[in-house]
């Protein structure tokens, strides 16, 4: 039995000091570092990650370091501070003497340290993913694929996830967000914070992990979109574009990122739910909760699955072909819509909501070399697999073979003691059935598309009692015909909005009231110790800007926060420009606002306003 490490709410990342293998030095290097429980980087190391390490990771953080995909070291807990690698050390890197460490805790040594095998995980945390830093954000596989194997330990994010999911519906209330304010007040930076919170249940460390989560999960629990003037729905949700096949020109139906990020959503909303009492009998339901694994541990049939999967699907190949399964009730079906080139479509029951499996699953079931505890829509896995099976019976026994190990519990009697006990992981997995993963689609400049025509009936839909989940779930036929349409209630919004923008008159009335609308406006309490007094100079430039016209056209905080970008580049690059935007190049007025604001400006002939006066720049 694996033992449990408490994360108690802590983030663990990877650490990987590969660099040092590819020579003896190197290699020397590494075992001082590893005797002394140091943890190095590069201070430079690309894509943020040297600052990852120094500012994102916290003391009483959780790392688990490997000698690039060669060797574990252990996971440790960090206790300090970085610091410059001391001179001594730093001297023996030939290439450079950047080189920081953190001192750690080893917290567990692994039972194994050799992880080629894992070569082909590619992951940015696993050993052989391309990152040196990395947060560790997907638990459930990274407990299955080095925490369990290599060190005999289930780590746990948090002792009480009832909490954080109370925190999670405290601090989101409603899963359409729109984050408004002037230009430069931190919109799109706070876009990924909130993703991080809603994909991980809890506040971001820094910056720099929320960074780092948006691209390990975009394109998987996390999509990003611009709008613009000329999107439209066939971008966001579904519609029909040309190509040519043969040199014919034809229309495919294409899938908008809306409808991509949705289906992965409702798949995985659908997999953590139970069936509907009223349309399956009680007997189905109570299948859901004693039926057995489906082991990788079954040795899997002797009848290639190409030949049987065939089998099983030649009926769709007749027109208006549906294939019927049998369930455990007598006198209960489901029907097998459909087949392409990746997934099996059904339908829950007679009259339920259709859902997809892959077939690659569905392969390694058949195989025996993936497991799965049915759950929801995962207890008709386990009839397709079962169909298979029997066929691949029929081709044994007409061939004189053995027949095959019962694999599932499906008939009323004692077959799951057939089975062997669910490992660990698996028990797990069951464990946290009942809690989907969040997705969340970023919509940057919301308000710059036409809202009424790039959502359509989905705006009906966002509202969350209306949501797959919700109280009064809402299906629609989309355009293209697809039938029961529905956004799930664990697929969040988050959208941001410029107040100084023209195109603010095109938000929709409708989407102002299905979202949420969090303010973001100039902060001044990020100016401690930077230089030029930029602070002080900023607040009272955005008086005057309230003055003249209101707090929506007011400068953001962004533009200042660099402290080797002087005033003066500031006021010439970013702000003077805006301000003639503002003011529609009313030059005199624009002039007039800044001396009032006590910034000095002087007009020259050539560019217009510029910072500072005309004397200061002979």
């Amino acid at each position: 039995m694996n033992e449990l490490l408490q994360l108690n709410g802590r983030p663990i990342y990877k650490i990987s000091m590969g660099r040092f293998n590819s020579t003896a030095p190197g290699r020397k290097l590494l075992t001082e570092f590893r005797k002394r429980d140091w943890l190095v980087v590069d201070k430079f190391c690309p894509d943020n990650q040297g600052e990852l390490f120094m500012t994102g990771i916290q003391t009483g953080d959780y790392v688990y370091a490997c000698a690039g995909s060669l060797q574990l070291w252990g996971i440790y807990r960090v206790q300090s501070d970085w610091a410059d690698l001391p001179a001594d050390l730093a001297d023996q890197i030939t290439d450079s003497k950047n080189w920081i460490y953190r001192q750690a805790e080893l917290i567990a040594a692994p039972i194994r340290e050799d992880v080629t095998s894992l070569s082909k995980q590619l992951s940015w945390w696993a050993p052989s993913g391309y990152r040196t830093v990395a947060l560790v954000n997907n638990l459930a596989r990274a407990n299955t694929d080095i925490f369990e194997p290599y060190f005999n330990l289930r780590l746990v994010s948090d002792t009480n996830t009832q909490v954080d999911s109370n925190w999670l519906s405290a601090r989101f209330p409603n899963p359409n967000i729109i984050l408004y304010g002037p230009p430069g007040t931190g919109k799109t930076r706070s876009t990924l914070e909130l993703a991080y919170e809603i994909l991980m249940g809890q506040p971001a460390p820094s910056y720099m992990a929320a960074q780092q989560l948006f691209q390990q999960e975009l394109g998987k629990r996390l999509d990003f979109v611009t709008f613009h003037q000329s999107f439209t729905y066939e971008d966001f949700v579904q519609g029909f574009r040309p190509k040519v096949i043969n040199g014919q020109m034809v229309f495919e139906k294409s899938d908008g990122v809306f409808y991509r990020i949705a289906e992965r959503a409702r798949r995985e909303w659908e997999s953590h739910q139970e069936l509907d009492p009223e349309e399956f009998p009680q007997a189905d339901a109570d299948f859901i909760h004693t039926s057995p694994v489906v082991h990788a541990d079954y040795s899997g049939s002797s009848v290639p699955f190409e030949t049987v999967f065939q089998e099983f699907i030649a009926p769709l190949a007749s027109p208006g072909g549906v294939i019927t399964l049998p369930m455990k009730t007598p006198g209960y079906e489901f029907p097998v819509l459909s087949v392409d080139s990746k997934y099996i479509t059904f339908r829950r029951g007679t009259h339920g909501h259709e859902n997809k499996v892959q077939i690659a699953l569905i392969r390694g079931l058949y195989e025996g070399t993936r497991e799965l505890t049915p759950s929801g829509p995962q207890v008709y896995y386990v009839y397709i697999v079962e169909r298979l099976q029997e066929l691949a019976h029929t081709h044994q026994g007409a061939n004189g073979a053995a027949s095959i190990p019962a694999t599932t519990a499906v008939s009323d009697q004692g077959d799951a003691a057939q089975l062997p006990s669910p490992s660990p992981a698996a028990t797990s997995a069951s464990s946290s059935a009942t809690t989907p993963r969040n997705y969340v689609l970023i919509i940057d400049e919301i308000n710059r598309a036409n809202i009424a025509r790039v959502f359509g009936e989905l705006i009906t839909l966002l509202e969350k009692d209306k949501r797959l989940g919700g109280a009064n779930t809402l299906p629609v036929t989309l355009p293209s015909g697809e039938e029961g349409f529905t956004v799930p209630a664990n697929l969040y919004l988050i959208g941001t909005m410029n107040t100084a923008d023209r195109s603010l008159a095109l938000l929709d009335i409708a989407l102002r009231r299905r979202f949420e609308f969090r303010p973001l406006y100039p902060r001044y309490d990020l100016f401690a110790g930077m230089p030029d007094n930029r602070g002080a100079v900023l607040q009272k430039l955005n008086g005057e800007i309230v003055r003249l016209k209101s707090r929506d056209f007011q400068i953001g905080h962004a533009y200042f926060l660099d402290p080797k970008e002087s005033l003066g580049s500031i006021f010439n690059g970013k702000v003077i420009p805006l301000l003639y935007e503002y003011f529609l190049n009313d030059e005199p007025k624009v002039q007039a606002l800044l001396q009032a604001a006590g910034v000095s400006a002087h007009i020259d002939a050539s560019v217009g306003l510029r910072y500072g006066s005309s004397s200061s720049i002979r």
